[in-house]
């Protein structure tokens, strides 16, 4: 089910109806968790009722794993089997993942003699569940989180109940695997800032000029930008001989659209999450955060899909040593975190591709800037700014250039795409042009509007008035049920 369907906005209507029921004590906690973890399940098997059945798998060891984790860790002298069970669990889940998204992968690698065709083909035709890297992703953070002791010794008590305080506990993990907001796509939740919120919620507490505007911005940057963006990015994937006779104009102008068009979508379902957890009481981390404005491209993650960054930082750079085992040690850190984070976005060699490129991109601009932070700045303003567009520069067109990878299906239509930039052909189509300044100027806008809030905070706050933002806001919806883009789904939802 997508947000941007019909279906969506009649599950949401009759479960927020039903969420604020008026129901006293102790019992709307109960209600509350019970009723979206319903929901969630409509909204995950809408489509495929089967995919529920790995899903409630899934919550159902880990809720047994967290209880085994946290029975052992209370015995002084059960520390090693607490441990056990947390890396069976890993494994598991890890396994799980392994088997549906990667199975295809590995055993491509192996040598033809080794896998009969029929075998290598029933591996490929294995369906991928929509929101597995996500899911497994939460599942893993709960399983550290606690065997850590990140969540609090109140929730370390309600997750280990045992006997029927064990139905609180799984359905309390379970809500936090899969709360339809973020189950798909993310924002990637960590355990530790979820489970803590688990309560009951009231009517009053819902901040509404924050829903409404996470709401209207994700829906105009999906339905308004994303959608109309799509059907001129699509040119880019007909085939070689398409790309070969295009020209730059033409190239660079699609390859612009799809940079914004990718932010706009990804940026859009964040934002609905977001705002559609504040209806029911649940705070989201921050997914983006103008990450066109970046001058790096380590600043470039520090702003996109944050969630993620956080997530194999805390997880993965972090445990791997980070930066502590010397400059050589964490060039590999970098590489090896990026190649598995770009490998985590599909099981194709063009998602590894892309995540090696910036992995390396993030080790040379540690090993080039790795003395300048003590270094005064001596520039003047007019050179700084100077400095700082050439810097700019860079990491805007190298972040559109790596988006190839994402994109293409391989590497010989990458080498159309080049080709095609050196064709000597300078037409300049005017569909893409007119979709890259009109869908595209809205992404450009809102960057525009993130550098103010960042430069100059006094003044973009003077900006905010109530009667101009209803009335931009307005405008917003207008222009999602006028011109939307053909209704499409989440780029985001095929990982």
């Amino acid at each position: 089910m997508l947000f941007n369907s019909f279906e969506f906005l009649i599950l949401l209507a009759v479960t927020l109806l039903l969420y604020y029921l008026p129901i006293a004590g102790k019992w709307v906690r109960v209600w509350q968790v019970s009723l979206l973890l319903v929901a969630s399940s409509i909204f995950y098997g809408w489509e495929n009722p089967k995919l529920l059945i790995l899903l409630s798998v899934s919550c159902m060891f880990n809720s047994l794993a967290v209880e085994r984790i946290l029975f052992w860790k209370q015995r002084s002298d059960s520390s090693g089997r607490s441990k056990r069970w947390l890396t069976a669990a890993i494994i598991l889940n890890l396994g799980f993942l392994a088997f549906f998204k990667y199975a295809g992968i590995i055993y491509g690698l192996l040598p033809e003699a080794w896998v009969s065709p029929s075998v290598l083909n029933w591996i490929r035709s294995i369906p991928l569940p929509i929101g597995i890297s996500f899911y497994t992703f939460h599942a893993l953070s709960l399983l550290i989180d606690v065997h850590r002791n990140m969540v609090t010794s109140e929730t370390q008590q309600r997750l280990s109940r045992r006997g029927k305080g064990r139905l609180t506990s799984a359905a309390d993990l379970s809500l936090y695997i899969v709360f339809f907001p973020q189950l798909v796509a993310g924002p990637i939740v960590k355990a530790r800032n979820f489970i803590d919120q688990i309560r009951a919620k009231m009517w009053r507490d819902i901040e509404w000029t924050a829903v409404r505007r996470c709401l209207v911005t994700g829906y105009f940057l999906k339905i308004f930008v994303a959608d109309n963006l799509s059907e001129q990015t699509a040119m880019l994937t007909i085939g070689r001989a398409a790309l070969e006779s295009s020209g730059p104009v033409n190239l660079m102008a699609m390859l612009y659209a799809y940079g914004f068009q990718i932010f706009a979508d990804f940026a859009g379902y964040s934002l609905i999450a977001i705002g559609l957890g504040l209806m029911f009481g649940y705070r989201l981390p921050e997914n983006f955060k103008f990450p066109y404005l970046s001058l790096s491209i380590t600043e470039f993650w520090r702003r996109w899909h944050l969630s993620l960054s956080a997530w194999l930082r805390d997880y993965l750079y972090i445990p791997l040593g980070g930066n502590k085992k010397g400059p050589g040690r964490t060039y590999v850190n970098l590489f090896l975190v990026m190649f598995l984070g770009g490998l985590w976005h599909g099981a194709l060699w063009k998602f590894a591709l892309w995540g090696t490129l910036h992995g390396t991109l993030l080790a040379a601009e540690r090993f080039i800037f790795r003395n300048r932070a003590d270094t005064p700045n001596t520039l003047s303003p007019s050179l700084g700014m100077l400095r700082d567009g050439i810097r700019w520069f860079y990491a805007f067109h190298a972040v559109m250039f790596l988006w190839l990878t994402f994109l293409m299906p391989d590497m010989a239509n990458i080498g159309a795409f080049f080709k095609g930039m050196s064709s000597g052909n300078w037409s300049a189509p005017g569909q893409p042009l007119f979709a890259l300044f009109v869908y595209g100027g809205m992404v450009v806008l809102y960057h525009v509007w993130g550098h103010l809030k960042e430069r100059w905070p006094e003044f973009a706050e003077k900006l905010v008035h109530p009667l101009s933002e209803g009335a931009l806001h307005g405008l917003m919806v207008l222009l999602i049920l006028t011109n939307p883009g053909a209704p499409r789904g989440f780029i985001y939802f095929q990982f």
